[in-house]
């Protein structure tokens, strides 16, 4: 279980990066990239950028407190 949440983790981490940096710029060709660039949009219109990577943060730090606990317990 906990590696199942650190792979989690690092998901979400590196395409929260990856859209700070534009990296999904120019690669709308790709349904995979274009599907992830209009939800993050469509988020951060919602939430506000900076509500939204406030929101990403709480999801990581709580999926990493609770992959600590799975570690701590043996799951």
């Amino acid at each position: 279980m906990a590696i199942v949440i650190s792979i989690m983790i690092s998901l979400i981490t590196g395409v929260s990066i990856m859209y700070n940096t534009q990296y999904f710029w120019g690669k709308e060709s790709n349904s995979n990239i274009n599907t992830m660039n209009c939800t993050i949009n469509n988020m951060t219109s919602t939430f506000s950028v900076s509500g939204f990577f406030a929101l990403v943060i709480v999801v990581v730090a709580v999926a990493a407190v609770v992959m600590f606990m799975c570690t701590a317990r043996g799951f």
